[in-house]
């Protein structure tokens, strides 16, 4: 008995082990990034610089420069700023810029640290150590120190390239063991902690003397925030000097104040027995010390306030290479002494809020300047210096859009103006002709009604809040209660407002918008009157609300007020339904339009920031949040969904890296649990209502993301360094299933693409990107096709035949060879683009070489097919082509204009194909005839055979210009037939709508013309070369033989 139950007992563990690893193994996740790798990211722009602390050049090559942004990365012009490319793309994990070293004795070897050193209560993102490169910035390596979180300065010795010294800023939102100076002498294989002061004090300036590199200098800093405080300076901060290359060190004390906050410090080159330092102290402590004796003792020269005003953003100091008593104080302005530091005056120079300064050791008037607009390199000791409208480096904040065609994106650039720009434009690129700058600052929140964005509410730092009239350009305040709010403590306020105070248009009815303090406001008039819908709903700690600064100095302009309201929503399904997030991490919502409001914070949350609310578009009872914990030291990643209007939550991270907190959470219009996720370090994506996430970052670069919008069927991205970005067509991420995981092959069904609008003529434009014109289509190969596999595209019309195509299998000949060939054969997505043009010209000579696209013309709005063959497999999607609302609000009866130009079109292309193939046609004969007239001795068959060839000459000349044989030649001769049918289509399509009646009558005229130029081709064809094929048949030659 006991041995038949061990064996029963037994072989339910086997069954259900079995059954288990079935269970396993189906609910394997098959759905991966292979499936949509097609998808690309577009940069948008705006092209105007964002936030650079960091930049440094190279003495020998005065055009080289290499800049540093806050979230984007590593930039290098090599034509004095004319243009900067970014080299840090697909190496660094992290890509907010400390500092950029170049080794003094291989400028090909460089040194960078991440993390920012000004570190921001917003719009700052941490490091993860050193990077090196070898080959001046194309690869890159990481060299560790991966907890500094954030490096101010990096060393090189000017004769050993692999010895470097590193100052370790650290964690500003908690204690921090790794900060101080590290040095390596093996190019940052190891690396040696050579000072450290405490786990709240962290190197922030380093300078060392360039003829002797064992004196050495260095500022060290206490400091730490959190949401609602900024403490810099206290017992941590102290200024050392090594004279042994960093063996020891010793605090210098003589001259300088007891209590210091955050201090520059440099040696001056021109004569190391002097050093500067700009401190931030009490009173008139503060200000510009100098010392005589290699920093030993120090002297105040000034107390000049605009060399330390709010000092934990500036405070670098820059002695001139060339002229002892020169230095820079970067503030708000350039602080320029030319006295050793006893007057400044302001030099504003291409933006303010200026970090770094570099100055050419060979050249003082050649210099590269950090600021808060990017970088920017003078050749004139700063009288003029290069532009920054070439950086797309800007910092956003939340996104909006509006139902425009093409659909607008508004949203605030950090250190800038408010914007709202074009999704896509006509000209070539998205430039600055393409964007509004609304009457608003950096930290905006944006609201206006999507279908008449006429008046645009935005809210930014101290509490301010406009309305912008867009028609007449006006900018009105519509705070609720305008009083000042700068240097004021939040809790003496009526009304507390974040840095990022939210403010809505309601969905359901324009006229009302929502605003939020630490109460929920309600405005029907424009902002003219407020009315409070709800009470307190943060946690009101009035020991937070207190000054926004310790122990030196305050800091009170909104980016530290605390307890107030971070993100409103309504629902777009359901009036009255309101979501509020608060910056302390609380959770409301109302049900009934404010009446009653309850408090629906997810069980077990630490305080933190609701950074989004996502109401469902497809649920009323469903919702989502986006959790931010990093300004109380927590990095993890925060998603949670609710179904039950918040009475339950469910964590949703699944996927997510540990360590890089979420901002927001999107869900996709069109499909119920398709989620978007926008994290310290990438998109993400869940095809499950977020029970799993994957990667969507495709070629977007690593950068932090701000905020995420779906808007018609696109995906739009606000990013902290990279600017603004578009992952247009997200139709293959409705259509992914584990189905399609397991299809050998699958063709997605197209996203309906819009008829292209005209533009005659323009040089306008800019460096945004537009999307890729045409129709998208989109397929899997999840197994790879081998090359004698048949592979093909074909579109098809509403009658199903076939009007664009391209085989893998056919030999490309002739002009064939132009095009580039799109369909691919390897395992993954791929997208291939219609040009929506129906035909193609045969390519003749004087065709080609005056204009090589050789499509002929528009297809017109209206039903087509796909049909993708993969060897056997064949699949066909439907899609359509529609027509552009604007070209449908601005025409009457437009579709029968479509269809009357696309007779047109169909009839002029017949005749221009019947027109070139004649011409191959004579061609041919005259290779015969040429060769006859070359063997033959009979004098008349060579004088009829040379009027004959004269003959198909003179017709081939009424076709074509034999003097095309380029671009210009357009403007140099006399068009033929077949050139002007080709002409007239081109200036007839896309949107010159409606048909004219002159359109009609060249039409008309040209068909005319080709109708008595076919009769006389068929007179050669009948007469000339018959008749000339007798005689030669008389004679006993061979007779032309038409083709």
């Amino acid at each position: 008995m006991k041995t038949t139950l061990y064996t029963f007992i037994v072989a339910l563990l086997l069954t259900s082990g079995l059954f288990a690893q079935r269970k396993n193994k189906s609910t394997a996740p098959l759905i991966s990034e292979r499936l949509y790798e097609s998808m690309k990211y577009r940069n948008i722009g705006p092209f105007r610089g964002g936030r650079s602390t960091t930049v440094t050049g190279i003495p020998d090559d005065i055009f080289t420069f290499y800049m540093g942004a806050t979230g984007g990365g590593v930039w290098k012009t090599t034509d004095g700023g004319n243009t900067w490319n970014n080299i840090s793309d697909g190496f660094f994990n992290t890509t907010g810029i400390g500092d950029i070293t170049p080794a003094p004795s291989n400028p090909d070897i460089i040194y960078v640290g991440t993390g920012e050193s000004p570190v921001r209560g917003v719009k700052t993102s941490h490091g993860d150590g050193l990077y090196k490169s070898t080959d001046a910035g194309k690869t890159w390596k990481h060299m560790g120190l991966q907890k500094t979180r954030h490096i101010s300065d990096v060393y090189v010795h000017p004769n050993n390239p692999d010895k470097v010294y590193v100052a370790a800023q650290g964690n500003p939102w908690g204690p921090n063991e790794e900060r101080g100076i590290y040095l390596s002498e093996d190019g940052g294989v190891t690396w040696d902690k050579i000072l450290y002061v405490n786990e709240n004090s962290g190197i922030v300036d380093m300078t060392v003397d360039p003829n002797n590199p064992d004196f050495m200098m260095v500022a060290s800093w206490e400091f730490w925030r959190k949401p609602w405080i900024v403490h810099s300076g206290g017992p941590g901060s102290h200024i050392y000097k090594t004279t042994d290359g960093g063996k020891n060190w010793k605090t210098i004390t003589k001259g300088l104040p007891e209590l210091k906050g955050k201090m520059g410090v440099d040696i001056s080159p021109a004569n190391p027995n002097i050093v500067y330092i700009a401190i931030d102290a009490l009173g008139e402590k503060a200000g510009v010390y100098r010392s005589d004796d290699a920093g030993e003792s120090f002297k105040q020269m000034t107390n000049d306030a605009t060399t330390y005003a709010r000092s934990w953003y500036y405070m670098h100091i820059i002695a001139d290479p060339n002229d002892e008593d020169e230095l820079w104080v970067m503030n708000s302005f350039a602080m320029k002494s030319i006295d050793g530091g006893k007057t400044f005056k302001g030099i504003k120079g291409s933006h303010v809020d200026h970090h770094d300064l570099w100055i050419n050791p060979k050249n003082s008037d050649i210099m590269v300047n950090a600021n808060d607009g990017g970088g920017s390199v003078t050749f004139n000791g700063g009288e003029t210096w290069s532009s920054m409208f070439n950086q797309p480096t800007g910092q956003f904040y939340r996104l909006l859009t509006d139902n425009g065609n093409p659909y607008r994106i508004y949203s605030g650039q950090q250190d800038n103006s408010t914007i709202a720009i074009d999704s896509r434009v006509v000209d070539d690129g998205i430039g600055e002709m393409h964007w509004d700058v609304m009457r608003a600052g950096e930290s905006s929140t944006v609201a206006v009604d999507p279908n008449n964005p006429r008046y645009v509410y935005s809210t930014y730092f101290a509490s301010n809040f406009v309305e912008w009239d867009r028609d007449i350009d006006n900018t009105r305040m519509v705070m609720p209660y305008p009083t000042r709010v700068t240097g004021e403590q939040p809790k003496n306020l009526k009304y507390r407002a974040n840095w990022n105070g939210p403010v809505i248009v309601s969905p359901h009815n324009p006229n009302v918008i929502y605003y939020g303090s630490q109460y929920v406001m309600k405005s029907s008039d424009r902002g003219v009157t407020w009315e409070v819908l709800s009470e307190d709903l943060t946690r009101n700690d009035k020991d937070h609300q207190g000054k926004g600064g310790e122990p030196v100095s305050n800091e009170q302009i909104t980016a530290e007020s605390y307890n107030n309201l971070f993100n409103i929503e309504e629902s777009p399904l359901k009036e009255g339904v309101i979501w509020v997030g608060s910056d302390d991490g609380l959770v409301h919502v109302t049900q009934d339009a404010g009446k009653t409001w309850t408090n629906v914070t997810p069980k077990g949350l630490k305080e933190s920031i609701i950074n989004v609310v996502e109401p469902s578009p497809h649920d009323p009872a469903t919702a989502y949040i986006a959790v931010t914990g990093y300004k109380l030291n927590d990095f993890t990643p925060y998603i949670f969904k609710t179904n039950d209007y918040g009475s339950s939550w469910t964590k949703i991270v699944n996927g997510l890296p540990a360590d890089t907190f979420a901002r927001s959470v999107r869900e996709d219009p069109d499909r119920k649990g398709l989620l978007y996720a926008g994290t310290e370090t990438g998109v993400f994506v869940s095809f499950d209502d977020g029970n799993l996430w994957l990667s969507l970052q495709n070629n977007l670069p690593e950068v932090p993301i701000t905020d995420l919008r779906v808007k018609r069927k696109d995906l739009v991205v606000g990013t902290q360094g990279r600017a603004l970005w578009i992952l247009d067509d997200l139709t293959p991420l409705h259509q992914i299933s584990e189905d399609i995981a397991k299809a050998d092959y699958y063709l997605y069904k197209p996203n309906d693409p819009s008829a292209e609008l005209s533009v005659a003529y323009s040089i306008d434009g800019g460096q945004g990107e537009n999307p890729p014109q045409g129709a998208q289509i989109h397929y899997v190969l999840n197994k790879a096709v081998a090359e004698d596999t048949p592979l093909s595209l074909e579109i098809m019309d509403s009658l199903g035949e076939v009007i664009h195509s391209e085989f893998t299998n056919l030999p490309r000949v002739g002009c064939d060879t132009l095009i580039k060939p799109q369909l691919k054969r390897k395992v993954g997505a791929h997208r291939y683009r219609w040009n929506m043009k129906v035909g193609t010209f045969d390519c003749l000579t004087e065709l080609y070489t005056t204009n090589r696209d050789l499509t002929a013309y528009n297809a017109a709005p209206g039903k087509y097919k796909v049909r993708l063959n993969v060897g056997a497999f064949s699949q066909t999607q439907d899609f359509e082509i529609k027509i552009d609302p604007r070209i449908a609000n601005s025409i009457e009866n437009v579709t029968a204009a479509y269809k009357e130009r696309d007779l047109i079109s169909k009839s002029i292309y017949e005749g221009a194909t019947e027109m070139a193939k004649g011409v191959r046609d004579l061609r041919k004969i005259k290779q015969q005839l040429d060769f006859i007239l070359s063997v033959t001795t009979d004098e008349k068959i060579k004088k009829e055979g040379k009027a004959l060839n004269q003959t198909l000459d003179d017709w081939i000349a009424e076709i074509l210009q034999k003097e095309m044989r380029t671009y210009q030649s357009n403007y140099m001769f006399e068009a033929r037939l077949l050139i002007k049918f080709k002409a007239f289509l081109n200036r007839t399509g896309k949107g010159n709508l409606p048909v004219t009646q002159g359109t009609r009558d060249v039409t008309k005229d040209y068909l005319q013309q080709w109708s008595a130029l076919k009769s006389s081709l068929q007179g050669i064809k009948t007469n000339d070369v018959s008749k000339y094929n007798q005689l030669l048949k008389d004679a006993g030659l061979p007779e032309l033989y038409w083709p």
